[in-house]
């Protein structure tokens, strides 16, 4: 069953439920480590071109704190409140095409929008831990959703999607988490499905995986597509449905990139 291009309207505004650190996982803390085995090599930062970003470097400054671990223990915590503590004041998420947003933003938008109570065997399938070889404050890691549909989803007011009873695998995709020198989430991000053709959504990864398999057909979201991002902004303007991007006034000054949610780059 399919639902109308409308509802897309309102899956974009909670597609940054992408950032999900809410889900029990199946690995161990040994399997999560996945195939690291020695400390990674730094590349020489010499006749780089300077970028904006480098300001989550820290001045080429050396963590006081074991990134990994910290990396592994915040992916395992299994409640909104357990998360918060994690994030820094000055924390943004961005995905390819929602944000960059706050964390309060999330939360907000995020409320009444239950997708574990419809996947209540959900699982993110984390794995492969490692520390970017250009930033020791950046982790990477794996995730690989899994799940059976077997309650209702409800999307705003208005759109229901009941138990299909399916069982949902969605692509692999990559997490990326930049902690601060103080030990805080400073910057969160999500790649696209890193292999399309993997799983049983279509292509969709993660939460538009889920609602993939519950019914809803997303229709193409790539960035820099015209029609995905006048939807965007129609919904971002209207201040129904949550949010796509953070106010201008809630951004804090490190993030100078102009682009928002499925906006191409500008920088």
């Amino acid at each position: 069953r399919k639902q109308t291009q409308a509802a897309m309207l309102v899956v974009l505004s909670l597609a940054f439920g992408l950032r999900t650190p809410l889900i029990p996982l199946r690995t161990t803390s040994v399997a999560m480590i996945g195939t690291l085995t020695d400390a990674p090599v730094a590349v020489s930062r010499k006749n780089w071109i300077s970028h904006w970003m480098d300001y989550l470097k820290f001045g080429d400054a050396e963590p006081t704190f074991d990134v990994l671990e910290r990396t592994m223990e915040y992916a395992a915590v299994k409640t909104s409140e357990e998360a918060v503590p994690y994030y820094a004041a000055d924390y943004i998420f961005r995905g390819s095409i929602i944000g960059p947003i706050t964390n309060q933003d999330v939360i907000d938008t995020q409320a009444g929008f239950d997708i574990t109570g419809a996947y209540p065997d959900l699982d993110r399938g984390v794995f492969g831990f490692t520390i970017d070889p250009n930033n020791p404050f950046r982790c990477f890691f794996f995730e690989r959703w899994t799940g059976t549909h077997t309650g209702t989803i409800s999307i705003g007011p208005l759109i229901k999607l009941p138990a299909t009873r399916k069982r949902v695998e969605t692509p692999l995709h990559i997490t990326s988490i930049t902690w601060n020198p103080d030990g805080k989430i400073v910057y969160q991000s999500i790649s696209p499905p890193v292999d399309r053709f993997e799983g049983n959504t279509k292509g969709a990864g993660a939460v538009f995986g889920l609602l993939n398999g519950a019914g809803l057909d997303n229709g193409p979201a790539s960035v820099g597509l015209p029609t995905l991002m006048l939807q965007q902004k129609l919904v971002q303007a209207s201040g129904l449905l949550g949010k796509q991007w953070s106010s201008e006034d809630r951004i804090p000054r490190w993030w100078k990139s102009a682009s928002r949610g499925a906006d191409p780059n500008d920088m």
